[in-house]
């Protein structure tokens, strides 16, 4: 049954730490806030009504990131804990009993 699941902890950890870098950067500190600046005042008002418009969908984003980077997380902290105990009760121990 062993082999039907497996988990790469060191991939899982890069992954999730890429989600974290890339929801770091979406939100750069200030998700629902823009200040646009093209030189174009209808320009600007187009930007900052489609920045504002999206901001439910850039928000639901932002927590997607987080759950699955959490997720990876705890994938990556559980199959270690769970490698280590296995390792653990299955090691035999010389020189006792």
């Amino acid at each position: 049954m062993a082999e039907e699941f497996t988990a790469d902890r060191q991939e899982a950890a890069i992954v999730s730490r890429d989600l974290k870098s890339i929801r770091a950067a979406l939100d750069g500190g200030k998700i629902g806030a823009l200040d646009a600046r093209t030189g174009s005042e209808r320009v600007d008002e187009a930007v900052r009504t489609f920045f504002e418009e999206s901001s439910d969908n850039r928000e639901r984003m932002n927590q997607l990131l987080e759950r699955a980077a959490g997720l990876l997380d705890a994938l990556v902290e559980g199959t270690g804990r769970l490698d280590a105990s296995l390792a653990g009760s299955l090691s035999t121990k010389t020189g006792g009993a």
